[in-house]
């Protein structure tokens, strides 16, 4: 469900739920049990130390410099081959922990999960251009599964009335979407 709410967020024009997918990172901290605070949980090590809350505030910890370069380098990192992605605006490179590949066109950095962001991305897109137009016409977000139960009838033909309904709801066709 998290990969929905970060593609229906992307496009939408919202912030998205997983840090992971934001322009830049450094917010979603780590904090020991001593009080050391760290930028990220996939960053616990003395270079990302950003400081103990037993010395200074959360709040200045993650204004200072060094917090804020840490997640403005999310997006001044990028290879060219995330800069040109049409995903970008959706997944932003992924996270900096995974960035240890080879990008296709040579670059390295690259995020490992590239391909399979970009396949999950691919795929949605559709949907979520629907998607984004319900919800701008003011329909409800459970709006989605009547318009995928009338596709889904375009791609199978048509559902007999006693059928499960295709929109997933587990009741019959004739007491769901095939209402007259």
């Amino acid at each position: 469900m998290q990969m929905f709410d970060v593609a229906l967020a992307a496009w939408t024009a919202q912030q998205p739920v997983l840090c992971v997918h934001s322009e830049t990172c450094g917010h979603a901290f780590a904090l020991e049990s001593n009080g050391d605070l760290y930028n990220c949980d996939h960053f616990v090590y003395p270079e990302h130390l950003l400081g103990n809350i037993h010395q200074h505030s959360i709040k200045t910890l993650n204004n200072s410099e060094r917090a804020i370069a840490f997640g403005e380098a999310k997006r001044e990192t990028l290879t060219a081959d995330c800069r040109r992605c049409d995903y970008r605006f959706a997944c932003h490179g992924g996270c900096p922990k995974h960035r240890f590949a080879v990008s296709p066109s040579g670059h390295p950095a690259h995020n490992y999960l590239c391909a399979g962001y970009k396949h999950f991305f691919q795929h949605v897109t559709p949907y979520m251009n629907v998607w984004r137009e319900l919800l701008a016409q003011g329909y409800p977000m459970a709006s989605i599964m009547r318009w995928l139960a009338q596709d889904a009838r375009k791609d199978t033909g048509a559902v007999s009335r006693n059928h499960l309904c295709p929109c997933g709801s587990g009741k019959k066709y004739k007491k769901c979407c095939g209402k007259a």
